[in-house]
């Protein structure tokens, strides 16, 4: 019993000192190593999230017309949760719409404020573009873009609202919709898009339908003014088998956002002949 007892003393003293040894040269590690001040947690930056979404007057490609699904359109804006949306191809209490006001329809269902931009009468309504905010509208117009001498076709616009972000930075957002059969007109559309831009007070970011892909004339006048908004350049349409990008988000300048996030919504591909388009932009850095 003795004999025992004093080998399992002569293990426990021998792993005894084993780990005192172990803890001496960890601690003198640690002396010898200077102190690592605590790092400071980085700060979130503020930032907005913004889509554009040509919603075909809620009318499903695959349906009949007169079919009109909204509540569709709403889940796919509602999906990326925006704090600001621009709309095109809006119907204003039109015959084919059942005379329903479709911007705020769409609000209610999002409850989100809304301006609304007509461009032209339409069927006893109106038709047009439109915007959803999350924020206050501070101020709000809809300027009527130009057309070529003589050209017999629909009116485009582009409607604007002014609006404080948190932190206290204002922002003009704008929704627009290029004219879709003259590239000529398209050109002067989006030449008066950079002059009022040039003219406002606060950064703009823009979205819409330019009926333009990025090398075309009309979008190099506005990338002389503009930062485009994405940098994977996802195509937009056709909603099946998308291989051309004329949706875009544009914004003034190159300090005043920074994309850090965005999507084509490629799954969302049954309520317009559009895929809508979300950006997370980064500000007041």
């Amino acid at each position: 019993m003795t004999a025992r007892f004093n080998k399992f003393s002569s293990i426990l003293i021998t792993r005894m000192i084993s780990i005192s040894f172990t803890t001496l040269a960890i601690w003198i590690l640690a002396a010898c190593n200077p102190s690592r001040e605590p790092t400071e947690p980085q700060k979130e930056v503020p930032s907005v999230n913004v889509m554009t979404y040509n919603i075909h007057h809620g009318n499903p490609p695959t349906r009949e017309a007169g079919y009109i699904d909204l509540t569709t359109i709403a889940r796919t804006i509602h999906k990326v949760e925006p704090d600001l949306v621009a709309l095109q191809e809006l119907d204003s209490v039109t015959t084919r719409s059942g005379k329903k006001f479709q911007l705020g329809a769409l609000a209610e269902l999002l409850d989100m404020q809304y301006y609304y931009g007509k461009a032209i009468n339409y069927q006893g309504g109106g038709y047009g573009v439109g915007i959803l905010s999350r924020y206050p509208i501070i101020e709000a117009r809809t300027v009527e873009l130009p057309n070529m001498e003589g050209f017999v076709g629909e009116d485009r616009v582009l409607a604007l609202v002014k609006v404080t972000l948190p932190g206290g930075q204002d922002i003009w957002f704008g929704s627009t919709h290029l004219d879709v059969t003259t590239e000529a007109n398209r050109v002067l559309q989006a030449k008066e898009i950079v002059s009022v831009a040039k003219a406002l007070d606060a950064p703009m970011i823009v979205g819409g339908d330019f009926n333009a892909t990025e090398e075309k004339t009309p979008m190099l006048e506005l990338f002389k003014h503009f930062t485009d908004a994405s940098t994977k350049k996802e195509p937009t349409i056709p909603v099946l088998k998308p291989s051309r990008r004329i949706d875009y988000i544009l914004f003034t300048g190159t300090d005043d956002f920074k994309v850090l996030e965005e999507e084509v919504l490629t799954k969302d591909n049954y309520g317009s002949d559009h895929l809508a388009f979300w950006a997370k932009l980064g500000y007041g850095e």
